[in-house]
């Protein structure tokens, strides 16, 4: 009866660790080696609710974390001015709906990458949650092809009263946009600068 059970006990190790190693990290199907990208512009943040602060602060953390993964900084300033620049007889469109094509003599950069963000943040009667979700594309500044996409959702809830439900939503909204980002950004291959 002993060897039955240690049997079987060596069968469900076995199985959960095939389990886990199934389940590892995916950029969306896409090979390391697609994405050759040396400078990534990081485009405005279409953002499904209307507050601009959130999009604004979250294309922020975005450039930070890339320079953290190796890639070079290239200024919102920079690519907001292109963004302008070609926007047609005062069209405004959003930045989505820019060709990643048009931006490939912009400072070198190879790629870019486009952001969707849908936020939530309705209060309850004794707490505040704020809902983060965003989806990512990175897409090449020659062809216009998706090289990777990842996405991420986070919620925090506030249930401090004695700083002010809307301070403390303004740091819970910082520490869920870092998060999102920080998931976001991990299956992306480190930057030229930490490549070697």
């Amino acid at each position: 009866m002993k060897f039955y059970r240690l049997n079987l006990l060596w069968i469900f190790m076995f199985f959960m660790i095939c389990g886990c190693f199934g389940h590892s990290p995916q950029i969306g199907g896409d090979d390391h080696d697609k994405i050759n990208a040396k400078i990534i512009a990081v485009m405005p943040v279409e953002n499904k609710n209307p507050d601009g602060n959130t999009s604004r602060l979250f294309r922020k953390r975005l450039l930070d974390e890339l320079f953290f993964k190796g890639y070079p900084k290239l200024s919102l300033e920079t690519i907001d001015k292109k963004m302008d620049s070609l926007k047609i007889d005062g069209d405004n469109k959003n930045a989505t709906a820019t060709a990643p094509q048009k931006l490939n003599d912009l400072e070198g950069a190879d790629a870019a990458l486009y952001c969707t963000l849908t936020e939530d943040s309705k209060s309850k009667i004794l707490y505040t949650p704020i809902t983060i979700s965003a989806r990512c594309e990175l897409r090449s500044a020659q062809t216009g092809e998706v090289l990777w996409h990842a996405q991420s959702e986070s919620t925090e809830r506030n249930f401090d009263f004695t700083k002010g439900l809307e301070k403390a939503s303004h740091d819970n909204l910082e520490i869920v946009i870092d998060e999102v980002v920080s998931n976001i950004l991990k299956t992306l291959p480190d930057g030229p600068n930490l490549r070697g």
